[in-house]
């Protein structure tokens, strides 16, 4: 059985076999989140014989941490060298990557990623491709990718998530994260909330394609969510207690990701939404919002699909006279005007996998009908949209695409498309499956754009 959700150290560094029938497994030694953390760092880069680590920050982590750390690696005497990523919008991709990348000399022996988020995958991704181990001082609860082994990266203005390297060590200090800017705690925060979509396609999946699921995994990761909302006032308050209860669910959540083997039990359709808003921005040479606070608006858009489905009964016999092969020139046209230069990649993933292929839609329509009241209890469990927004609202988080500047056209595409950006059942295959998704697309964006509630 896995450890309760509070006992961050339960879970480190373990090997365990699981009622699933697998062997779970993370790699992370230590966990140090408390107050002189970065003395904690000095000692432990010594004590664990590295002599040349480089440190990498964008100057917005740096300011918040460069304080902290750099007296005590002065004090200790070690030698390190510093790569700033230049710019104020720092991205996990090609170009930043590889500035790390030329940071490193020989004598690199270990990556030090002073933030979160976008620094956090591009350490882990480049000590993966070096064999270099890394560690995480952490400025911000804004991500739960700390102990995650994968990495969302862009390439070629594709988001795809690639194998990547586990920390060894995590260090964070409770008053960095108490001053941290307030849009990377609700990042954080967004980015737990979507643990209710996430995990409820995991078990759908389940169902219907005999995806692997492991009950005790998506238990932990429910009650660090469940715990994360009970939190709202308090993270509103910046309240210490609230902020280290809040870095634990997101570190636990990274740590699921290690023992699951695969990102499935923290990202689903409200993933795939935000990464296709991240893509169509980076397209349009727009910023891009914090990846936490679009998985938040993302689980409301989610929640909504699920909210219409409720209360439905399928006419199976109906769905399958009506299936026909998807990926034909008005999908591929459809695709090249919703994902622009990244077409061609979502294009190549589906000739490989044909998961919108006539026989793999029909074997899915068959487990729908099979297993249809299963996936309702499932559905059903769901908070509703508005208590979801509630959650949002109490934190300080944005709830409606258009407070964020999303307008109505990428939201309706990012229902009919985002589900193209990886081969993983979630509510936007399902209602694709059952020939709703354009009708739903068409409803709940009517509903995030002409209901108010949401945006005062």
């Amino acid at each position: 059985m896995l450890s309760d959700v509070n006992d961050r150290n339960g879970y480190l560094n373990k090997t365990f076999s699981c009622s699933c029938g697998r062997v779970h497994k993370t790699s992370l030694k230590s966990i140090n989140l408390e107050k002189g953390a970065a003395r904690a760092l000095a000692a432990r880069i010594i004590s664990d014989g590295y002599r040349c680590p480089l440190i990498v920050a964008d100057r917005n982590t740096w300011s918040a941490a460069g304080g902290f750390i750099e007296p005590e690696l002065k004090k200790a005497g070690i030698t390190y060298r510093l790569h700033i990523l230049p710019g104020e919008e720092i991205h996990p991709d090609e170009y930043f990557t590889g500035s790390v990348l030329m940071a490193c000399d020989p004598k690199t022996d270990l990556l030090v990623a002073a933030g979160s988020g976008s620094i956090n995958d591009i350490c882990r991704f480049v000590s993966f491709r070096m064999g270099l181990p890394y560690y995480i001082f952490g400025t911000a609860p804004s991500m739960d990718g700390f102990a995650s082994n994968v990495a969302a990266m862009t390439t070629n203005q594709m988001k795809i998530t690639y194998p990547a390297q586990t920390p060894e060590r995590i260090f964070l200090d409770p008053d960095i994260l108490a001053d941290a800017p307030a849009v990377l705690i609700q990042a954080g925060f967004g980015d737990i909330l979507g643990k209710f979509t996430c995990l409820a396609e995991w078990k759908i999946s389940s169902l219907v394609t005999d995806e692997y699921y492991c009950p005790e995994i998506a238990g932990l990761t429910a009650k660090a969510r469940d715990q994360s909302v009970s939190l709202c006032e308090g993270l509103a308050r910046r309240d210490h207690e609230s902020l280290i209860r809040l870095t634990d669910a997101l570190i636990l959540s990274g740590i699921a990701m290690s023992y699951a083997g695969t990102s499935r039990p923290a990202s689903g359709s409200e993933h795939h939404l935000s990464h296709f808003w991240e893509m169509r921005w980076l397209a349009e040479e727009k910023n891009a919002l914090l990846h936490g606070i679009k998985v938040g608006i993302g689980t409301v858009v989610s929640l909504k699909l699920y909210e219409l489905l409720k209360d439905l009964s399928p006419d199976f016999a109906q769905i399958r006279r009506r299936t026909l092969p998807a990926a034909d020139g008005a999908w591929e046209a459809g695709i090249r005007r919703a994902f622009g230069p990244a077409a061609d990649d979502v294009i190549a993933l589906e000739h490989r996998t044909q998961k919108n292929g006539r026989e793999r839609r029909l074997r899915r329509i068959e487990r729908l009908e099979a297993r249809w009241s299963e996936i309702m209890t499932v559905i059903r469990s769901l908070p509703d949209v508005l208590t979801a927004e509630q959650y949002l609202r109490t934190v300080g988080n944005p709830v409606r695409p258009a407070q964020v500047g999303l307008d109505r056209q990428i939201v309706l595409d990012s229902i009919l498309y985002a589900k193209e950006v990886r081969d993983r059942y979630t509510i936007l295959q399902l209602l694709w499956d059952l020939g709703l998704l354009e009708e739903f697309a068409r409803t709940t964006t009517d509903f995030l754009f002409e209901s108010e509630i949401g945006t005062k």
